[in-house]
């Protein structure tokens, strides 16, 4: 949806538009379109200002389809197909890190199924590293998540490059 968009500006006016939209990553899509309200109301530059109508164009836009598609995606930087935040380092994880034990069953291994041999939970699944937050089979998986998946499965997930194998 966004890559056609993205087509019609010019590169130095995609990377101000994506700067600032970085900037807002955390924020509610209500949120940042008052920051770039406000922000309008004060730019005297005219590039800035364009930035500032293109970042207020794509949070429109994609609050629509969030809206329509995604109903549990709060903040800009949830949005799932988007490129603009994947690239940003700064993000805290999301605060989940901590929230539960790394270790499910205690026994050492690492592989979640108790066996001992590694291989999920025994029917063929594979441990996948979420790297983009999206939604699979009606399930929301954040960032950096530790998922069981079918072999198929985890071989879109891959290839979409929303995750990677885990060791």
């Amino acid at each position: 949806m966004t890559a056609e968009n993205d087509k019609s500006l010019s590169p130095a006016m995609l990377k101000a538009r994506n700067e600032i939209l970085i900037g807002f990553g955390d924020h509610s899509f209500d949120q940042a379109l008052d920051e770039i309200k406000n922000s309008l109301a004060t730019e005297k530059d005219r590039a800035k200002r364009l930035a500032l109508l293109s970042a207020k164009s794509w949070i429109i836009r994609n609050k629509v389809y969030a809206m329509m598609h995604e109903p549990f995606v709060y903040s800009l930087n949830e949005l799932e197909n988007t490129n603009i935040f994947s690239d940003f380092e700064g993000d805290d994880s999301g605060g989940l890190d901590g929230l539960f034990d790394d270790d499910d069953d205690g026994d050492g291994d690492g592989d979640g199924d108790g066996d001992g041999d590694g291989d999920g939970d025994g029917d063929g699944d594979v441990q996948v590293k979420i790297t983009k937050t999206t939604t699979h089979n009606g399930v929301k998986l954040v960032k950096d998540m530790v998922v069981s998946v079918s072999k198929d499965d985890a071989d879109k997930l891959v290839s979409d490059k929303k995750a990677k194998y885990f060791e």
